[in-house]
């Protein structure tokens, strides 16, 4: 079984310290160079002894100056007329730069040296996982209908029995719009129709003054005791108001 380590950390940071530690040490050493080669090119002047035995500072251009204490050269003032007793200012940039460059390179070589690699490492198998198979059992239970329940009658209100009385009163179902005018709880339209088209038997028949020869009765009596309509002459019923055939009222 091969397994996949993982990377060493420290081992990682110590080159990565050498690496900046060995490119810093190389720049200081070009700076040093650079500096020593423009100090050598540079026309400089020095302190000889004279023929008379005096310590003097001669001048790059043979320019002589009395100095027996050397104090001429680097002093901040040229003494010189061609200035060859001081030095250039970029030989000081030069150093300055290669002196931080090494110190920089000091302090990377000592962090690579202090930086350990990682000996101990974590390693985490996952062991893939065994498939076993299962058998499922299949158990059919016996289906069940279920029952439909008829649907229940609604149970009508005040406004369900008000409406179905008016259209058996329009059917002229009068026993059954009495019925339902009382189980909507209006009594007095009930017993007004029971009184009306209910109990009354006998037709009334209203005849003008004698001598009159027009009838003013809505219905007219045959021979045989039956009504008829005084507009059409169809036969008509003792409690009916209108005509069914000509809808002339009684």
């Amino acid at each position: 079984m091969n397994y996949n380590l993982p990377p060493d950390e420290g081992k990682k940071k110590k080159d990565l310290y050498w690496n900046v530690c060995i490119v810093l040490g190389i720049i200081a050493i070009i700076a040093f160079v650079v500096d020593a080669n423009q100090s050598m090119n540079e026309a400089r002047g020095e302190y000889i002894t004279d023929s008379y035995g005096d310590r003097v500072y001669e001048c790059a251009n043979g320019e002589k100056i009395f100095d027996p204490e050397e104090t001429l050269e680097n002093n901040g003032i040229e003494n010189c007329s061609d200035g060859s007793d001081e030095r250039s200012t970029d030989d000081d940039v030069g150093e300055i730069c290669g002196a931080l460059m090494c110190c920089g390179s000091l302090i990377f070589a000592i962090s690579a040296l202090s930086t350990k690699n990682d000996t101990q490492r974590v390693v985490v198998v996952q062991q893939q996982p065994q498939y076993v198979p299962v058998v499922q059992q299949v158990i059919q239970q016996p289906r069940v209908v279920a029952k439909s329940n008829p649907p229940a009658t609604p149970i009508k209100n005040q406004q369900m029995w008000l409406a179905e009385a008016k259209n058996l009163e329009l059917a002229r179902n009068w026993e059954a719009a009495a019925d339902a005018y009382q189980k909507a709880g209006m009594y007095e339209q009930a017993g007004k129709i029971r009184q009306e088209h209910l109990e009354q038997k006998q037709p009334v028949v209203q005849i003008g003054h004698v001598g009159n020869t027009v009838l003013n009765d809505s219905v007219m009596i045959s021979d045989n005791s039956q009504l008829t309509c005084k507009s059409c002459g169809s036969n008509v019923e003792p409690t009916w108001k209108i005509c069914p055939h000509c809808s002339n009222p009684l």
